[in-house]
């Protein structure tokens, strides 16, 4: 029964992560994917927040804070990957700059897909993975379902509107779906998780992220709030994919990328309400 039940939490990821993308790509045309290229100084600074000094802020971090490699390789796989589609909710919720939120998100993926299994060898020392196994799952599992779906917005937009919903909601059930299933399964590995440093290695993981993210986001607190949810939410499909691939049997990296994801959450909302008051406030003396 636990096999059953472990397989069928595996197939949960990939449901996830596939509607994800689907309900990401329905959303948006193929020429938003530009729109975040007006402003280059923006958008290198956001690839280095996300690429460059958040993944030596997690070496800091895992300096000072020893965790067991299977809690370590989770929060290094969160660290790597950017671009989550989860930022765009939460940046519905301050009303900051959608358009560079979803130009963020489409640059910080794909970069992603290169950036992650070229990056895992020198992040994960001692640890094999295929680089060419990684890139390929990622290409299947998120680039592909991406591009599907907005090839459909462009040319069966009332097709797109109709059915994006629907795939959204799946991919809402379906993280649902992975967290109680790996809790019921691991709730051991979760409960180290709580009785080590990992715990407080999230929590500044995911500030450090977010204080990254705003400080490097411009004049405008409208993009210094979205580069910072940006930068905080990491890309838990990504993550996924690689898991599934190369750590089904250390349940401690997928507890670690499932803590700091809902945390993060838990925390961007939070942090969100007190922003989406300054954005307000903004909008009104403009």
């Amino acid at each position: 029964m636990e096999v059953i039940l472990q397989q069928l939490a595996n197939f949960s990821i990939l449901i996830y992560i596939v509607t994800t993308m689907l309900s990401m790509g329905l959303n948006f045309l193929p020429k938003q994917f530009l729109e975040p290229l007006k402003d280059k100084g923006l958008i290198l600074k956001s690839l280095a927040a996300n690429f460059i000094i958040l993944p030596l802020i997690t070496y800091l971090i895992l300096q000072l804070i020893p965790l067991p490699e299977g809690l370590a390789i989770g929060l290094i796989l969160m660290a790597a990957g950017a671009g989550s589609p989860f930022m765009l909710k939460i940046v519905q919720l301050i009303k900051a700059d959608m358009a560079f939120a979803v130009g963020l998100m489409i640059i910080l993926s794909l970069v992603t897909l290169v950036y992650l299994p070229l990056m895992l060898s020198f992040l994960l020392p001692g640890v094999s993975v295929n680089p060419l196994a990684i890139a390929s799952s990622l290409i299947v599992l998120i680039f592909l379902p991406l591009i599907i779906g907005t090839s459909i917005k462009s040319k069966y937009n009332k097709l797109a509107t109709w059915i994006q919903p629907i795939f959204n909601q799946l991919s809402s059930i379906f993280i649902v779906v992975v967290v109680i299933l790996y809790l019921g399964l691991n709730y051991q590995d979760f409960l180290t998780v709580f009785g080590t440093g990992a715990l407080i290695a999230a929590i500044i993981f995911i500030l450090a992220a977010f204080t990254t993210g705003y400080l490097l986001g411009g004049p405008s607190t409208s993009t210094r709030s979205v580069l910072g949810m940006g930068t905080a939410i990491r890309n838990s499909s990504a993550a996924f994919v690689v898991a599934l691939a190369n750590f089904t049997y250390q349940y401690e990296v997928m507890a670690m990328i499932i803590v700091v994801y809902m945390l993060s959450i838990i925390f961007m909302v939070i942090i969100s309400r007190i922003l989406g008051k300054e954005v307000k406030n903004l909008n009104k003396d403009l």
